[in-house]
């Protein structure tokens, strides 16, 4: 050991001596001076020391520019990906009956709204046929009991169709809106279960104040309003657009294209007012949706972003139609003869030009 150089190893200082008083707090300052966390740190918010002197109702009137969020949630905000892929499979699903299904059959409590959230670009792979089957036996069961006298809670069901600023332009509201209700009841909603139809737009403010409108006057002062549909969806991002509209707190939830984001039900306050109850659901697992069975390379393929365009190709070649509309129909007519001229005409819709691999007469008969 030495005490000459630093430089060279082994250098080593004797510890100075230690005051008699140095177990004493007196030269500490304090960290702060409140005696526990504050309610506005609990809420997830990063104060600036600008503000440490503002009061706590001042500080909850600032927007919610600073959420604190945990691991999973920033690389799924920043990168689009989850931190761990392996510990996703490891997260069990959430089960609907159990949790929400159960509120809603039963006869008291506050009154339940169920904003039903599908995906106009794919709807028949984001619609809720489970939840749509439940609201509305527990709206026939609950209605014959109503009729009789007995105490009954009627849930109201709305459909809020998103993402209608990725349909083509071309796409007529009032057929849409007619084709929409068709695949409702097909999916399992009742002919006069569903309350209102909403068609929106979270990313260009289209149809949300009509929905604020319609939710509050349907849940009334205390109802609670719960937020339902398959993954990615788009119900976090309805929810933060909605608080964004109405000028009050932004819900700051977490939106990311990944299947599955949210993991539990999430209660938000301050977006709806008086002292009704918004919450967040995770999404329901849909045997018809294809982007839950694709890898996070595949989703990000497949992810629309733009608006859908029409892209029309002409085939001409007779033996290639010929061997098209065979292997369709499966041979259902043997006897059946194409005469030329024949045409057929392929439309494509997608948000960009999409990539055309022309090959050999003897290979195009598979596409």
């Amino acid at each position: 050991m030495q005490d000459s150089d630093p430089k060279h190893p082994g250098f080593f200082l004797n510890p100075s001596e230690k005051s008699p008083s140095y177990r004493s707090r007196a030269h500490l300052l304090p960290v702060a001076h409140e005696t526990e966390f504050p309610s506005s740190l609990k809420k997830g918010l990063l104060i600036d020391p600008e503000t440490a002197t503002k009061t706590e109702s001042e500080t909850e009137t600032l927007s919610f520019d600073k959420p604190v969020v945990c691991t999973r949630c920033h690389s799924l905000r920043h990168y689009g990906k989850v931190k761990d892929p392996t510990v996703e499979n490891l997260l069990p699903d959430f089960d609907f009956d159990y949790t929400i299904g159960r509120r809603l059959a039963s006869t008291g409590g506050t009154r339940s709204v169920v904003l039903m959230v599908v995906d106009s670009v794919d709807f028949d792979g984001s619609f809720p046929r489970k939840v749509a089957k439940l609201v509305t036996a527990t709206i026939e069961e609950n209605h014959k009991a109503w009729k009789e006298g007995k105490p009954a809670n009627l849930p109201r069901m709305v459909l809020v169709v998103t993402k209608i600023d990725l349909l083509p332009s071309t796409v007529e509201p009032v057929r849409l809106e007619r084709w929409v209700k068709r695949q409702a009841r097909a999916g399992g909603a009742g002919q006069n279960t569903i309350t209102s139809f909403h068609f929106v737009s979270a990313v260009k403010d289209w149809g949300l104040k009509n929905l604020v409108d319609d939710v509050v006057g349907l849940a009334g002062p205390r109802g609670c309003v719960w937020t339902v549909g398959a993954q990615n969806a788009g119900k976090s991002t309805l929810i933060n657009a909605l608080g964004k509209c109405l000028g009050g707190r932004i819900a700051h939830l977490t939106e990311a294209p990944v299947p599955g984001t949210t993991l539990g039900i999430v209660r938000v306050e301050g977006v709806l007012p008086g002292k009704t109850k918004l919450f967040d659901t995770p999404g329901l697992l849909h045997p018809n949706q294809i982007t839950t069975r694709l890898s996070r390379e595949e989703q990000r393929l497949v992810h629309i972003g733009k608006e859908l365009k029409p892209r029309t190709y002409r085939i001409k070649d007779i033996q290639i139609l010929r061997d098209m509309v065979m292997d369709l129909l499966k041979g259902c007519f043997e006897g059946m003869v194409l005469y030329e001229p024949l045409v057929l005409y392929w439309s494509l819709f997608g948000e960009g030009e999409p990539k055309r691999h022309l090959r050999k007469n003897i290979f195009q008969c598979n596409i």
